[in-house]
């Protein structure tokens, strides 16, 4: 019987030292991570005049260049406008 008194004395002993702590974290929240953006699965409109911008931009440099077109240079867009 002493054993049995001497787990429960502990067992409340316990729950009492650990009950302040559970009720503080509980109380804490924080917000969830905003959402990320969802990239386009799908070329929009604009994407596409981008491209054909900048296709055309190419073309004309290299002719006033008088380069040759090659195919899969990719240098960055710049507005004219």
């Amino acid at each position: 019987m002493k054993s049995f008194h001497a787990i429960s004395k502990r067992v409340v002993l316990g729950l009492l030292l650990a009950t302040p702590f559970a009720g503080s974290v509980s109380g804490q929240t924080t917000a969830p991570p905003p959402a990320p953006k969802k990239v386009p699965t799908s070329a929009t409109p604009q994407m596409i005049d981008e491209a054909i911008r900048r296709s055309q931009a190419r073309t004309a440099k290299e002719r006033e260049q008088g380069i040759p077109e090659q195919f899969g240079s990719e240098e960055p867009f710049t507005k004219t406008n």
